[in-house]
């Protein structure tokens, strides 16, 4: 319960449990954590956010997308209509058919969609180097597509020497790059790590695991140095070779 102080201007939020034979003091004391996280959790302002990448009018995996902007909507509580978000879509390249496009949706929390269209280059190998400081897994925003990407950029900016940075959970595993899945490939196989590691479910990852051209399976910092290959992936550059620095 939340006790606000209006003389001393102090807001007081009490947390606790029921101690029995069985309790233990570390024990306790993350369930105080645990409940105090409604008002220890970051709430920064963000939209939901898919990239997609459309051909000669038609958009890649448009299904895969929409599902996963449905999860995020549900998760985070956000309004979709994704009838409207579709029609969007399908308007803004109207005229634009004989374009590759890469083509940046936002969504609100109220719902309000935006589309930006931009024309999409040949992919290049991308220079990458290993992130400065892993992620927390528990961090929720790992999960899910949006504009707050704080915890990307920082990572960007402390290798402005690189494209992309090979980012690591607390355990010491690969997860993911900043702008797409991670595959590592190895004696003819090709593995991405899970995303239990910390990291998006992306469509062209989830499309690949179906069609069974790449397998799940945890990756530590180590394996970088036993792999014939490294790639980034997503629905929009499809296979993009990396270059460690």
């Amino acid at each position: 319960t939340a006790h606000l102080d209006r003389e001393k201007g102090r807001l007081e939020f009490g947390v606790g449990g029921g101690i029995t034979w069985g309790s233990s003091a570390a024990g306790e004391y993350a369930e105080c954590l645990v409940k105090a996280q409604v008002i220890r959790a970051r709430r920064p302002e963000f939209e939901l956010l898919e990239t997609l990448w459309c051909e000669k009018g038609v958009f890649y995996l448009l299904d895969r997308h929409c599902e996963r902007l449905a999860a995020s909507a549900a998760y985070w509580d956000f309004a979709l209509d994704l009838k409207r978000v579709i029609q969007t879509l399908y308007d803004a390249v109207s005229g634009l058919e004989d374009n590759s496009l890469r083509v940046r949706l936002t969504v609100s929390r109220e719902g309000q969609i935006d589309v930006r269209v931009a024309p999409l280059g040949p992919p290049t190998k991308l220079k990458v180097a290993l992130a400065a400081e892993g992620v927390d897994t528990s961090d929720p925003f790992l999960y899910h597509k949006t504009t707050h990407r704080l915890l990307y950029e920082r990572q960007l900016a402390a290798r402005p020497d690189c494209d992309d940075v090979l980012l690591y959970n607390e355990r010491g595993e690969l997860t993911e790059c900043c702008i797409g899945n991670l595959v590592l490939e190895r004696a003819g196989k090709r593995y991405t790590p899970p995303v239990t590691a910390g990291l998006l479910a992306g469509t062209f990852r989830d499309e690949l695991l179906e069609l069974g051209e790449i397998c799940e399976g945890a990756l530590k910092i180590e394996d970088i140095a036993g792999a014939d290959a490294l790639y980034l992936i997503n629905s929009v550059r499809r296979w993009v070779e990396l270059e460690m620095v």
